[in-house]
């Protein structure tokens, strides 16, 4: 099975981190990387799963956010294009789908949603630290949902680098996980037949024995090799 993992475009160190998440989880697994710097859209057609990573802010212009705001950083319209052209293509293959942090923020106004283009500034606590050392905070999962079900708790410890957030859900999403201080943690897919989950924190950071990483990895890795023996 193939999983494409969508370029960093910045940072091959933290691109890194994803692939080396997808190689430790399962031995049957490799990797493509998708980017609009190698014009290699169509790839997605080979693939049996789909990552979106993280990385700079969405374009504010998509979701009617303020696009002078200061707080902005690292915005890339072009990667934004790429990516939401991809989510289009994977939905209608029906391709397991994992965005994290950026992906889940991109994914959620890709589909009609909001983001909090600040949540220092709109008055949350911060969820991240000053410093390259990562923060970390509680968790709470929702009853009934699919992403409590994988992890297996009803709360815990994930880590936090993040300034922007889900402000209205799509309306294709169902909220999965908040934070104690009410910020969105976790979305997932309302369409049952397709595994598609959003997740704030960065798992491919975290240390592999976390439930909060390890058990995500092992479920969107087998609903990918199940894509590719069954669905493709």
């Amino acid at each position: 099975m193939k999983i494409a993992i969508t370029d960093t475009v910045t940072s091959e160190d933290k691109f890194r981190l994803y692939s080396n998440w997808i190689d430790s989880g399962d031995n049957r697994s490799q990797w493509v990387k998708l980017s609009y710097l190698l014009d290699n859209i169509n790839e997605i057609e080979s693939c049996d799963g789909l990552l979106i990573t993280g990385g700079g802010d969405v374009n504010p212009a998509l979701y009617g956010g303020m696009v002078d705001n200061p707080t902005v950083k690292g915005v890339d319209s072009l990667r934004d294009e790429f990516e939401r052209n991809l989510l289009d293509s994977a939905i209608k293959k029906n391709i397991p789908m994992l965005a994290i942090c950026r992906g889940m923020q991109l994914a959620n106004v890709h589909f009609g949603g909001t983001l909090i283009i600040d949540i220092e500034e709109a008055g949350y606590q911060s969820h991240r630290n000053a410093t390259k050392v990562e923060k970390l905070h509680r968790v709470n999962l929702k009853a009934g949902s699919k992403l409590r079900e994988i992890i297996g708790a009803d709360a815990g410890e994930i880590n936090s680098v993040h300034h922007q957030a889900v402000d209205k859900p799509s309306a294709d999403f169902e909220i999965t996980a908040q934070s104690d201080d009410g910020i969105v943690e976790a979305m997932e897919f309302k369409n049952k037949s397709q595994f598609f989950h959003l997740l704030q924190w960065h798992p491919e950071r975290m240390k592999r024995e976390s439930i909060f990483s390890n058990n995500i990895l092992k479920e969107f890795l087998t609903e990918a090799f199940y894509y590719s023996t069954f669905k493709k």
